[in-house]
């Protein structure tokens, strides 16, 4: 007497489900979406003290027998990520995170992957290749996953995140005056452009969202929320001024304790996009030339950024550049287009059958 059997994809698919969401049963509503599988599984929406709070993202879940590190960096990986699902990830991102999970099998380990659109804009190349995904190692996960799942979840969206590090790239040149001025002029006068301040903390909410708070900590009484403190008026109050203007001496401390750390983030970024160059080649070429165009300093110690500051256009000459963007573009369009013709060449092939 026979019976249908299972097939040992399916059933590593339930026992994954079967895993994460018992793992993370208290993040809040789980919405299977499994049955019209695009490139995601799952559609969660956080709940928080028993409220909704409006915050919800896409889930991808992999797993695998065991899930071993990449040898070089310890990262974990999975492989066999289509170039349309890396595609579809992207256009998702526009309205929600992404996140992947890898479920280890045997150890029942869960691990998480970061907000999946920076990663997928350097994975897509035009190709039929199929990519590999990382997750954060061990040695990166001072927190569980739920924690980081929650961190992830409510953290600045792609559209945010990429609005204001264009902000930011526009309004360079002011940033780097702002930092110069609140350290030139008498420190009990008003910032001459208070608007270079605004865009600086407006910017700093969401390129250093996690990094500010770090950098805070211990500078300001612990109830001192992060919001807070990169808000002009917090700044205003303490410049004594009613509440409308910020003094140079207290726009010191802000400049000071971010502003570096603002301009290695801006760095990251840089690095990030050029690394999509396929990507935002096609995407949105103007923000791609932009992020090309915009020198930074390779240091960033305090003399260095007064140096810029004061020099911005002969400091910013100095700067390495990295060659004509249009060449880098063609490049990677004509390096996808001979891989497309090889793999047309190789699926026409005849068999050996």
């Amino acid at each position: 007497m026979e019976f249908p059997k299972r097939t040992a994809q399916l059933a590593a698919e339930s026992e994954s489900y079967a895993i994460l969401l018992y793992k993370l049963r208290k993040l809040g509503i789980f919405r299977n979406v499994t049955e019209n599988d695009y490139g995601v599984d799952f559609e969660i929406e956080l709940v928080v003290d028993d409220k909704l709070i409006g915050r919800y993202f896409k889930a991808q879940v992999k797993s695998a027998a065991e899930i071993k590190p990449r040898k070089r960096d310890n990262v974990p990986t999975v492989g066999g990520i289509k170039q349309s699902t890396l595609s579809y990830w992207c256009s998702l991102s526009t309205h929600t995170h992404v996140l992947a999970y890898a479920v280890d099998l045997k150890t029942e380990e869960i691990y998480v992957s970061r907000p999946l659109f920076w990663q997928a804009t350097k994975l897509i190349d035009g190709t039929k290749k199929s990519k590999s995904i990382e997750f954060l190692p061990k040695s990166e996960r001072p927190f569980d996953v739920y924690e980081k799942t929650v961190l992830f979840s409510v953290s600045p969206s792609a559209p945010d995140t990429i609005h204001a590090h264009t902000t930011a790239l526009r309004n360079l040149r002011q940033l780097f005056e702002l930092y110069a001025d609140v350290f030139h002029y008498d420190s009990g006068s008003e910032l001459p452009d208070p608007w270079v301040f605004h865009v600086f903390l407006d910017v700093c909410k969401v390129l250093l969202w996690i990094e500010a708070g770090q950098a805070f900590d211990g500078k300001f009484p612990s109830e001192i929320e992060v919001s807070k403190v990169l808000s002009f008026s917090y700044w205003a109050t303490k410049s004594n001024t009613s509440g409308t203007d910020v003094t140079n001496h207290v726009a010191q401390i802000p400049m000071k304790v971010l502003f570096p750390l603002l301009i290695e983030r801006l760095g990251e970024l840089r690095q990030d996009v050029l690394g999509g160059i396929y990507y935002w080649s096609y995407k949105n070429r103007a923000y791609l030339e932009m992020v090309h165009k915009a020198v930074l300093p390779q240091d960033l110690d305090e003399k260095t950024i007064l140096e810029w500051a004061y020099h911005f256009e002969t400091q910013a000459a100095k700067a390495p550049y990295s060659g004509e963007l249009w060449m880098k573009i063609r490049d990677a369009r004509e390096l996808a287009s001979e891989a497309a013709r090889q793999a047309d060449d190789t699926d026409s092939e005849p068999s050996d059958a």
